[in-house]
């Protein structure tokens, strides 16, 4: 908290230009190559800006302070997605996403208010991926963490989950039909 209470003005921290910069030249980059420039194109960037000098008067102190930098990290998932992979990948990325979240949210809306005892586990653990999936997508809003292991599991614990629980509802919707069947099986011809 001490460190954000001396920033005054994002364009007088360094990290936030930094971010701002090459987030600037990420949708620079992709206008010119919608489809991306493949894994760690951040290496060929080159972003150049301001440091605002705001802790003293103009004419008391240096001016404002020019940067350029080389091959800067994205600092965010969804621009990482959009350098990397271009549009179709931001597009398919997100979508992933979305779709998780809201089958997480079908699947606790449909077992929520059930009372068997064997499915009270459904509604909660549908509502933990779901949190998780939100907490992950606002995090990487300034993190770059697009490919990391953490995603292939959350998005695997969804899949798992909705195909166990379709494939429960399936079989017992088939129960009774398969009941009468042997039942007809098991009588005795006439």
């Amino acid at each position: 908290t001490q460190r954000m209470g001396t920033i005054k003005k994002y364009d007088a921290d360094e990290s936030a230009s930094t971010r701002l910069a090459v987030w600037k030249w990420t949708w620079e980059y992709v206008k010119q190559n919608p489809i991306g420039g493949g894994f760690e194109v951040y290496l060929i960037n080159q972003v150049q800006y301001k440091i605002k000098n705001v802790g003293q008067a103009a004419d008391e102190g240096p001016e404002d302070k020019q940067v350029i930098d080389q091959a800067r990290a994205f600092h965010s998932s969804y621009f990482e997605m959009l350098g990397e992979q271009g549009f179709p990948g931001l597009f398919i990325w997100l979508l992933i996403h979305i779709g998780g979240a809201w089958r997480m949210e079908v699947i606790q809306r449909m077992y929520r208010k059930r009372n068997r005892e064997e499915e009270r586990w459904v509604a909660p653990l549908a509502t933990g991926l779901q949190n998780a999936q939100i907490i992950y997508m606002v995090g990487s809003l300034f993190v770059g963490i697009a490919f990391q292991p953490f995603f292939y599991m959350l998005t695997s614990m969804q899949l798992g989950l909705d195909t166990y629980l379709a494939r429960r509802r399936r079989e017992s919707l088939w129960r009774p039909i398969r009941k009468k069947r042997r039942q007809v099986e098991a009588e005795p011809a006439a």
